[in-house]
């Protein structure tokens, strides 16, 4: 009489489809994950922007100016900003109360080719514009806090306000690219209603 033997464990082809389909569980859940951070750090810096703006709304209503950095071309960022050679401060807001902690930029890579960003205050107490510049992370934005108008691009020390201007709106080549889109990179917030914000074909 011959011992009848089963077989057990797995063949190298079971594990190999086992493998895969583990590694594509894995991918699908990091790729799930990132959105939800994208959007849980986009909907912090927006809550923190609608906040600042509101407090540039009471300083005005209780001073009848804007609190003003010198000139819409004299900026003011946040400490943590990364931007060499800015004017980074913590009350990045002149004027305000003293007890007021303004948010800072974190070093997280978001925007234009993950550079990151920093939050940009200028004003001439007529005028201002508060931003969270190239700090949206994920996918380019387009919702109510999106304006083309803001800043110089994150990689200059040189900031100052530029209306829809083609080297930071996408369209330096000529070409439309959503990917180099400072504007829709960031979240601004402003009462300039002089700028043409009609963003290029494509956009």
């Amino acid at each position: 009489m011959k011992n009848s033997t089963s077989r057990t464990g797995f063949t190298i082809v079971e594990l190999l489809i086992v493998i895969v389909v583990i590694a594509i569980l894995a991918a699908i859940t990091i790729v799930a994950y990132n959105g939800i951070q994208d959007r849980a750090h986009n909907s912090k810096v927006q809550s923190e922007l609608n906040r600042v703006h509101k407090l540039v709304q009471l300083y005005a209503s209780e001073n009848g100016s804007y609190p003003s950095t010198g000139g819409l071309n004299t900026t003011l960022t946040d400490a943590n900003c990364n931007i060499p050679g800015t004017n980074r401060t913590a009350n990045w807001v002149p004027d305000l109360a003293a007890d007021i902690s303004l948010p800072q930029s974190h070093t997280l890579p978001s925007g234009v080719s993950s550079r990151g960003g920093c939050y940009i205050y200028a004003s001439d107490g007529t005028n201002y514009v508060v931003s969270a510049w190239n700090m949206v992370s994920g996918e380019p934005q387009t919702n109510t806090l999106y304006r083309r108008l803001g800043f110089r691009e994150a990689s200059l020390s040189s900031q100052f306000y530029i209306c829809n201007h083609t080297n930071i709106g996408g369209a330096s080549s000529g070409t439309y690219n959503i990917n180099w889109d400072y504007y829709k990179h960031s979240y601004t917030l402003s009462n300039i209603t002089g700028c043409n914000e009609t963003p290029p074909n494509g956009a």
